[in-house]
């Protein structure tokens, strides 16, 4: 039975208010409100401490302290450790002095100078007591000995039901302590090793149940008959590709055929690096659709780039029969009737494809930057196809932890090597806004007919960094008016189509933009990016951002725009071009939630599983998940916790 906590000794109306703001109603509530942090209080040896290191010691004050008055108020204490003395170094106490006696043994927790042998004092006390690890709650007014205190009383009374959650044979396969102990070792850690076996208890349980749920959710893989094809001919229209394929390449297009040989629907992610040739991956795989007789789609998420794709499909195939379709289309009811009496073979397009185009015999359906489009768009597409055969690219490489996590469905291809022919591009950091280079440079650019880039983190003026309204007040001081194009989120799609194409035409333009660039912009001429505020942005994106240029012939140069405070992270920007290793950098610097637009809203939130360091136990959890979802039925307590559980 767990009590409401109104009932429980030591708990006040004060108490219980600062709970229930915390959403902490009953026992259950506290006992399963996790610290969020442990201070250490592991009691060091001398022979062991560091130079620098924050460290504990336990000890007798040896004599009268020195006192010192500086700014605020200084006390030097000796401290008697294992025969040896350390000085201790307190600021702004006074009233210690009245309180520490000689020959009084006392905790004391700081910073450790090898070179003085002394300790600058963070934390003292003369309860020798304290926990060797103690919980910080951050529960707003209520001192953490509270907390621990009406914990304890709660463990020591038994009013709350904690049961096991977790099939005994999970239990005994990775030798976990039982639930309510380990709730117990969180709260209470006898040492760093139990602390240790609480977290990794609910790790494994918590991996289970969010793995559990999101393969519970799939929908099953589509049967179907294997996709047949002629080889021969596949071969020879690879040919007509301009360049050797990269052996990345080459594998990319065997696991698509691979997945065709399949008697069920291929579901592939494709993460390919800026400049890789995802898209020519991609139309390989049309030729295979194409080739056994089905039309084959590819989803854009903007008219330009759909287009573009469309443009370089027929450059390659002429004699293969494709359109591009929007809702501005001419002849539009004509493209539809021919889309749908199966007259054309390849499709492209926006989310209209999933709207109002219908087809003849669709069956692969490709998907590019597939988190520019609401889950619903896509699932409309990909119904309409009668293989249910789907390809997805990414330019963003998703770090393996996420994508083991929220992509275990998925099949994935990487493709990391660029071809050959592809020019490194030139990153540079400029700090501090050097506005007069920035324009002498853009200038440079025009005079030779190369376009530039400027991005921005911000429309208006903030405090965040620079805007497209304080950038515009000086470009349009400085440049001929007729060759700057503004683009942000705040002006609808058709009227950003237009801006970039008339951008696009211009030799001598330059495009105005926030992030909006950072996919779905094919310019071959633009050989230079200013990006503004670059410490407002992940490093995949900046990654991204930079791959807007040097995407033809001609060498491609991105400018970072910061203070100095990002120097670090951005050098190592400017040191790689692994888009791959980028990500991962970004998971460690900033958390799971930079790759938010890739997921599931909620799905990063793991409350012990660290994304980085657990992959072992995500990978190994899975597994034995995944066996449990195909036989849920079973375990009727099983299901009913995942319904419950929100991920």
């Amino acid at each position: 039975m767990n009590k409401d906590l109104k009932d429980i000794h030591g708990v006040g109306p004060k108490i219980l208010r600062s709970f229930r703001y915390k959403g902490i109603w009953n026992t259950y509530d506290l006992i399963s409100y996790v610290p969020k942090s442990y201070e250490d209080f592991v009691v060091q040896n001398l022979k062991d401490l560091k130079h620098g290191d924050e460290v504990t010691l336990q000890g007798y004050i040896a004599d009268a302290p020195k006192r010192f008055k500086k700014q605020v108020v200084v006390l030097k204490y000796p401290l008697k450790v294992e025969n040896s003395i350390v000085e201790l170094t307190i600021f702004g106490r006074p009233y210690l002095e009245k309180e520490l006696q000689v020959n009084q043994m006392v905790l004391v927790k700081g910073k450790y100078n090898f070179f003085k042998n002394e300790l600058l004092v963070s934390f003292i006390t003369k309860d020798i007591k304290t926990p060797i690890l103690k919980p910080i709650y951050q529960i707003d007014e209520l001192h953490d000995k509270v907390v621990s205190n009406i914990i304890q009383t709660i463990f020591d009374e038994q009013v709350v039901d904690i049961f096991e959650t977790l099939p005994d044979e999970i239990i005994q396969k990775y030798q976990l302590i039982q639930r309510k102990e380990a709730y117990y070792h969180l709260h209470f850690p006898s040492s760093m090793e139990m602390l240790k076996k609480a977290q990794y208890r609910f790790k494994v349980e918590e991996a289970f149940f969010h793995s559990l749920k999101y393969l519970h959710q799939l929908t099953p893989k589509h049967p179907r008959k294997s996709i047949e094809y002629q080889i021969q001919w596949i071969k020879e229209m690879i040919g007509r590709i301009p360049y050797q394929l990269t052996l990345d390449q080459q594998e990319a297009v065997n696991d698509i055929f691979r997945d065709f040989k399949q008697e069920v629907s291929m579901y592939r992610l494709i993460q390919g690096d800026v400049g890789t040739g995802k898209t020519n991956v991609a139309f390989i795989g049309m030729l295979g659709m194409i080739n056994a007789g089905y039309q084959s789609a590819l989803m854009a998420p903007t008219e330009i780039l759909a287009k573009q794709h469309y443009e370089n499909f027929t450059k390659l195939y002429p004699d293969i029969l494709s359109v591009f379709i929007t809702s501005q289309s001419k002849q539009k009811d004509q493209i539809l009737k021919d889309i749908q009496t199966g007259v054309y073979k390849v499709i492209f397009g926006t989310h209209i494809l999933g709207l109002s185009v219908e087809f003849s015999n669709l069956g692969l359906v490709i998907i590019d930057e597939q988190h520019k489009f609401g889950v619903e768009i896509r699932d409309q597409l990909i119904k309409k196809s009668v293989t249910k055969d789907t390809l997805y690219l990414t330019a963003t490489p998703i770090p393996r932890s996420l994508s083991l996590s929220y992509f275990g469905d998925l099949e994935i291809s990487n493709i990391k090597q660029k071809p050959k022919h592809k020019l490194p591009i030139q990153t540079m950091i400029f700090y501090d806004e050097p506005i007069d280079e920035i324009i002498k440079l853009i200038k440079e650019s025009q005079s030779i007919n190369e376009q530039t880039f400027i991005v921005t983190p911000l429309i208006e003026q903030g405090l965040k960094g620079p805007s497209i309204e304080s950038m515009l007040d000086i470009l349009r001081n400085e440049l001929e008016h007729e060759h700057l194009y503004v683009i942000h989120g705040r002006l609808d799609s058709s009227e950003v189509d237009t801006i970039l194409a008339e951008f696009i035409l211009n030799p001598k333009g330059v495009l105005l933009a926030t992030t909006m660039i950072e996919v779905g912009i094919d310019v071959p001429n633009a050989t230079k990016i200013f990006i503004m505020g670059a410490n407002n942005f992940g490093l995949s994106q900046l990654h991204q951002l930079r791959g807007r240029v040097g995407r033809g012939k001609k060498l491609g140069k991105c400018y970072l725009v910061t203070d100095k405070s990002d120097h670090d992270r951005l050098e190592f920007l400017v040191s790689t071009e692994d888009g791959f290793l980028l990500s991962e950098y970004d998971l460690k610097l900033r958390g799971p939630g930079i790759f938010s637009s890739f997921i599931q809203s909620g799905q990063t939130k793991y409350q012990f599983i660290d994304m980085i360091q657990d992959l072992d136990i995500l990978k190994r959890v899975r597994k034995d998940a995944a066996r449990y979802a195909k036989q849920l039925e079973k375990y009727p307590y099983l299901k009913n916790r995942i319904n419950k559980l929100v991920i």
